[in-house]
């Protein structure tokens, strides 16, 4: 199985490098530095409605004139007030494929694509809390799948370096019957080639 793998993996970047132009990008990745969002969902005890903040990353590869595809994660991180504290959290880890469109006119390009990947949710709810003693809190970890569009503006700031700027509303539901919403801005720099 992970040879099949491997050969598909490879046969699908050389598919990509050799349907280039050699005056157009092959790829670029890089890291989505701030990435401000809010977050609606729930728990057992409350509903979560909070900004947050997280990190990233994307890598796109270009092919013929309009598509591309790549993998992209990161985490977002929310605190949030319950009952009786101020330090309640839920985490979110996401990453893998997507797929999508895109399009460079001079220094811009634009990218709509879809991404569907594994995610877990780590969420510490601490329902009494007095100064640092906590005497009941509950930790909900769960395993799920996140989908969410991606919406993209690249500016080249030169030939290898350009700046990005996404919308994207990661997606999911917890346990089957709770909803988890959050969409977000990311800023970041990617390398190109």
């Amino acid at each position: 199985m992970k040879r099949l793998l491997i050969v598909l993996v490879f046969l699908f970047f050389t598919v990509i490098t050799f349907s280039q132009n050699e005056h157009k990008s092959i790829y670029s990745g890089g890291m989505l530095i701030v990435q401000p969002g809010f977050v609606t969902t729930e728990n057992s005890h409350q509903q979560i409605r909070s900004g947050n903040i997280g990190i990233g990353g994307i890598l796109r590869f270009y092919f013929h004139e309009y598509f591309t595809a790549g993998i992209y994660g990161g985490t977002q991180k929310t605190n949030y007030n319950s009952a009786n504290s101020k330090n309640s959290y839920i985490n979110l880890g996401y990453g893998g494929p997507f797929v999508g469109f895109s399009h460079q006119i001079e220094k811009f390009r634009y990218t709509v694509s879809a991404f569907v990947g594994m995610g877990a949710i780590k969420n510490l709810h601490i329902e009494s809390q007095s100064n640092n003693l906590i005497s009941e809190a509950y930790l909900y970890k769960n395993s799920i799948l996140v989908l969410s569009p991606i919406l993209s503006l690249d500016y080249a700031l030169s030939q290898r370096l350009s700046l990005t700027f996404q919308a994207v509303c990661l997606t999911a539901k917890v346990n089957n019957d709770k909803s988890f919403y959050n969409p977000a801005l990311q800023i970041g720099i990617l390398f190109n080639r």
